[in-house]
């Protein structure tokens, strides 16, 4: 394989690894079961078939975004310490498709 090869095999597997990213948006709040918002909230978002992850985290109101999401089914976690971690599935059916925002509720671990 040749230098030029090899540039070329390098290009093909940044591309390949980035297929998650896009121009989608998908926003929410993760309150506890009184309805407290709940800041720190770590969002864990994986696009199915593909590799890779985004994460964000809650702000101090319990509002979260994802950004620069793919289209495609999407898989998301909320976990934080002493609740029980939460998931949910979302399909954004184009890249700029609006979705509602998703209202998460976590309950205490016991």
């Amino acid at each position: 394989m040749g230098g030029a090869d090899m540039v070329l095999w390098l290009a093909g597997a940044v591309a390949s690894s980035a297929q998650f990213r896009g121009f989608g948006r998908v926003t929410g709040s993760v309150t506890d079961e009184s309805g407290t918002p709940l800041k720190d909230v770590l969002i864990h978002a994986t696009l199915t078939g593909e590799q890779g992850v985004i994460e964000e985290k809650t702000d101090a109101q319990g509002g979260w975004a994802l950004n620069s999401l793919a289209k495609g089914e999407w898989h998301l976690t909320f976990q934080t310490p002493g609740y029980v971690p939460v998931g949910a599935k979302v399909t954004l059916m184009a890249e700029l498709a609006h979705v509602n925002p998703i209202p998460v509720v976590l309950k205490k671990a016991k």
